[in-house]
């Protein structure tokens, strides 16, 4: 994946295939649970310069992602408290459908 920061926000486009099923034609959910965590993880390392770690998250799917179908990744930043962030991502087809989304809970490194 290919990660940007558009204003407030990380972003990365991603199709998934058919190494990455579970089911016929759809992703499996750990890997989409790991393209939150990277797309979130990313946004800090990209705005923070340094590692962050996953403390928490919770993940809701709410639509499968399907083969072939190309879909939009965002991660942004909730509230802080000193090192620990709470972040959010977003998983999304091209017409704005949420197909997963998370929230975390992220540690910056020192």
């Amino acid at each position: 994946m290919k990660f940007v920061m558009d204003d407030e926000k990380c972003l990365s486009y991603f199709t998934p295939q058919p190494e990455h099923q579970s089911y016929n034609g759809m992703m499996h959910g750990g890997l989409v649970a790991v393209i939150l965590d990277e797309v979130t993880g990313n946004y800090l390392f990209r705005k923070e310069g340094k590692q962050t770690y996953t403390a928490k998250i919770e993940i809701r799917y709410r639509q499968p992602l399907i083969t072939g179908e190309e879909v939009l990744c965002i991660g942004q930043e909730l509230r802080r408290k000193g090192r620990m962030v709470e972040m959010r991502g977003q998983i999304m087809k091209e017409d704005g459908t949420v197909l997963a989304k998370s929230t975390s809970k992220m540690i910056i490194g020192e």
